[in-house]
């Protein structure tokens, strides 16, 4: 939904959105390569994820209700995809360490990817669905919960661990 976030929010045309939507795509490249680089300097994995998951709803709320001009909007939306970006590569990371024993570890990896799956097509339907019925602004309600979710995984991820130190 960015290149329609874009062209009917900010005023950008096609082509502009386009281009627009690219480069907060490849900010998500970022983030995932940032969590790589952010755990071997020692972050906790459940602190990552719940940081992640707080940004992301609260530059939800600043985007989707329009509160800023285009420009500094678009970088939000920048800020979002690659914070985003955090997120399924710290849980990728994480699911050989807590798989209950090395034989799972390829089921828990397959679990993260379907979970990721699945939200890659329930999150844009809902959130295109919430905007068509009541506006841009209540999407960010939408993903202030997922961001919420994410908080809770964080911290059932962090009992997991501390259960098995």
């Amino acid at each position: 939904f960015l290149p329609v976030l874009l062209m009917e929010q900010l005023g950008l045309t096609l082509a502009q959105a386009g281009l627009y939507s690219a480069i907060a795509s490849a900010a998500n490249i970022i983030g995932n390569l940032g969590a790589g680089m952010l755990l071997a300097r020692g972050w906790r994995r459940s602190t990552l994820i719940a940081t992640a998951s707080v940004t992301m709803g609260v530059v939800a709320l600043l985007i989707f209700r329009s509160v800023l001009p285009a420009m500094p909007t678009f970088l939000l939306c920048v800020l979002f995809s690659a914070v985003g970006g955090l997120i399924p590569a710290t849980l990728l990371g994480t699911a050989p360490l807590v798989a209950p024993r090395p034989a799972l570890t390829a089921a828990s990896v397959g679990l993260v990817m379907q979970g990721s799956n699945l939200g890659q097509v329930i999150g844009p339907v809902t959130v295109g669905g919430v905007i068509d019925r009541y506006g841009w602004a209540s999407a960010s309600y939408v993903v202030l919960a997922a961001g919420l979710g994410g908080v809770a995984i964080a911290a059932c991820l962090r009992k997991v661990r501390a259960a098995r130190l």
